[in-house]
């Protein structure tokens, strides 16, 4: 169950920055380890690919949370 507490607090760009760089820093990681361990390089990069889009998706939502509780998105 999530929770979208952090979609009401003034600094929710800030956290989905945050955490698209983490997913963004996974996915580089995963394409440099690519050329050394194919697979476990393939697994990281795709597996950061997917964060980020959980990350945008999250985001959509906290901004529609925002817009039905009034609050500036």
């Amino acid at each position: 169950m999530s929770r979208d507490d952090t979609a009401y607090a003034s600094n929710w760009r800030t956290v989905l920055l945050v955490d698209a760089a983490v997913g963004a820093v996974m996915a580089a990681a995963g394409m440099l380890l690519l050329f050394v361990v194919p697979v476990l390089g393939a697994l990281l990069a795709s597996g950061g690919v997917v964060y980020a889009v959980l990350v945008v998706r999250r985001g959509r939502r906290w901004a529609r949370l925002r817009r039905e509780a009034g609050l500036r998105t």
